[in-house]
Parts: C-alpha cells; sequence; structure tokens
C-alpha cells in the first residue's frame, strides 16, 4: 500500500496511507498543493522547510509535468488560471454536449406496440342524419406499407410492420363484446411493432378487406374496408387515421331520384379523417357516426441480443507412459 505527506495540525507533515482512488486522490493531491502554495507565499523571503518544498516540488512534478525548477507561485498561479479556464469552457460546452446527446437519441427512432380495432355501428339509424357525399374519396396507398406475416423477431431483433399473434393483442376481449352486441360490429383488428419516427419521416401503412361480395377489389367493387395508419412523435406520439367504410346500397336508396336516370349507386361511402394525440399505454377511442376505432400504444424495449459465447478449447492431456521417447542423440 503507498503512503503520502499530509499537513498535520502544527503544520508538519504526517505520513497518511493512499487509501483514496481515481478523482479523489486527485482532489487530495490538489488540496495539498493549496496548502504548500499559501506557506511557500507567506514564506518566499524565508527559505522555508526544504522538507515541504521538495514535497511539494514532487507532487507537482506528479500533478502538471512540468520542471521543479521553475517558480513554485508561478506555477501554482498558472495552474489555478488553467483550472478556472477548464472549468469555464467545461460549463461553456455542456449545453453543446447535451444537445449531442439528445441528437444521437433522436436518431435512433424509439419503437412501440401499436394496436388498433375497426369497427362499424350497426344500429338502427346510425349516421343516417349526416348528410354523405356520394365520392369522399380515398385513402392514398401509394407510398404505404403493409402488414406483414411471420414470426415477429427475426434474428432476437423485432421486424418492423409483422402482425402479432392473437396472443399478444390487448383488444380480443373487445372484439368478443362487439361481435355479441346489437349496435356494434368488429371489422379489422392487428397488432404490429415498428420505430416510430418525425412526422416528416414516418411511414404510412396501409390495410383493407376483401369486397362485401367476396370478389376481388376493384373501382366499381371497392373493398368493404380501407384506409391509411401514419404513428409519428414530435414531442407527443401522435396517430393519424384514414378510414373508409363501403357499403352496398339499400335497394330504397333516396338517391335513385336524383338524376343517376333511375338507377342508384351501388355503394354508400363513409370516410373518417381523424388525428390523435396519443398517451402511451391509454386506450384510446376515435368516434364518428358509422366507424369506430380503439388504439392503444406502449413503449416497446428491443431484446438485447445474446452475448456469443467462444467456447475455449481444452488442450489435450497425453498420458506420459503413451509417449513416444526421444531417440538418443548423435543415433
Amino acid at each position: 500500500m503507498r503512503s503520502m505527506f499530509a499537513p498535520g495540525a502544527n503544520g508538519r507533515l504526517v505520513l497518511v496511507p493512499r487509501l483514496l482512488g481515481g478523482d479523489s486522490y486527485l482532489a487530495f493531491l490538489s488540496c495539498q498543493m493549496r496548502f504548500h502554495a499559501g506557506a511557500w507565499e507567506r514564506d518566499r523571503s524565508g527559505g522555508g522547510n526544504r522538507q515541504w518544498v521538495s514535497h511539494l516540488r514532487n507532487l507537482m512534478d506528479i500533478m502538471v509535468g512540468l520542471s521543479t525548477n521553475n517558480s513554485l507561485g508561478f506555477l501554482m498561479r498558472s495552474m489555478r488560471v488553467s483550472h478556472n479556464a477548464l472549468l469555464l469552457c467545461s460549463l461553456l460546452l455542456q449545453p453543446l454536449l447535451l444537445q449531442a446527446e439528445d441528437a444521437a437519441e433522436e436518431s435512433t427512432p424509439p419503437w412501440y406496440q401499436f394496436e388498433v380495432l375497426v369497427f362499424e355501428r350497426i344500429a338502427p339509424g346510425a349516421g343516417s342524419t349526416e348528410g354523405w357525399p356520394d365520392d369522399p374519396g380515398r385513402p392514398d396507398p401509394s407510398n404505404a406499407t403493409g402488414f406483414s406475416k411471420g414470426d415477429p423477431l427475426k434474428g432476437g431483433k423485432p421486424v418492423a410492420f409483422r402482425a402479432l399473434p392473437a396472443e399478444e393483442r390487448s383488444l380480443s376481449g373487445a372484439w368478443g363484446q362487439m361481435r355479441r352486441s346489437r349496435n356494434y360490429r368488429p371489422l379489422y383488428h392487428v397488432a404490429w411493432r415498428q420505430p416510430v419516427d418525425h412526422p416528416d419521416k414516418a411511414k404510412q401503412i396501409y390495410f383493407s378487406l376483401l369486397p362485401a361480395d367476396g370478389g376481388r377489389a376493384s373501382d366499381f367493387n371497392p373493398p368493404k374496408l380501407e384506409g391509411v395508419l401514419k404513428l409519428s412523435i414530435k414531442r407527443y406520439l401522435h396517430l393519424d387515421a384514414d378510414i373508409v367504410l363501403h357499403r352496398p346500397a339499400a335497394a330504397t336508396d333516396p338517391r335513385v331520384d336524383e338524376g343517376n336516370y333511375g338507377f342508384a349507386p351501388r355503394f354508400r361511402h363513409y370516410r373518417m379523417q381523424h388525428s390523435r394525440r396519443m398517451r402511451s399505454g391509454k386506450l384510446h377511442y376515435i368516434d364518428h357516426p358509422v366507424i369506430g376505432l380503439l388504439a392503444v400504444a406502449e413503449r416497446y424495449v428491443p431484446p438485447e441480443p445474446e452475448p456469443v459465447v467462444t467456447p475455449v478449447p481444452v488442450p489435450t492431456i497425453v498420458p506420459t507412459d503413451k509417449l513416444t521417447p526421444a531417440p538418443p542423440q548423435g543415433q
């Protein structure tokens, strides 16, 4: 164990074991330097005690790596100026360092697990008091991705926009209740994980159902339900939903006498466009006269990859009795 000198009550040096390490030990050395520097300034003209002067020179060699031939007072003032300059620089650079840390965190989008349940209202008179346009438009899926099927993890890492199995959904109970209800009919239920980016970089997700007649979707036979979802984060988490429900028109549709030459449109179109600020872990309900949406978001932490364990080769031990003796030299 190494030792060092410390000033005693009478000003003499006392041998103290070095029990401190790292920054604490450096701070202790700095205190010693301040003590001896003050004594040197007070006794500059008197010569002083050679023992503590010699020890002070050793301390300064350790701390600053300077020559011991310089004036101690000048060295101490130089060290004090350097210390103050470093402290000022650290205070000035701290906001920049914090901004750099925030930028590094923002460069990696956080992962969330989302779940949505879309349903329609089937109660008598639902949406009948609203004026619905014949062509409200449709969501644009050109720049959107879709949900994929398969294992949600690949190589221990989550797969973005991969539909999760039923056991990882939390709204299955609400789906069952709506199926037994006379006022609601569940249409679409999905859960997935994805990294959430800034609104300018966030990806849209497109989903759709088969047409009401089970045929192939087209402009004249639209899917029963289609929509685009976008999850983004800026200061808060946001959900943008654009969903259209295409219902077959009733035979008694009043639009038959509105200049359609005796033919009523085949479908009624109900569009819901909504933006909602979300809170993690809270169930959100988006209301509409005909369409409804339940949504929940949870922060997801991807699992850490398992460390790769490299097997240590075991040396082969050969019994000494099986070793072949070396031939004598010179034979």
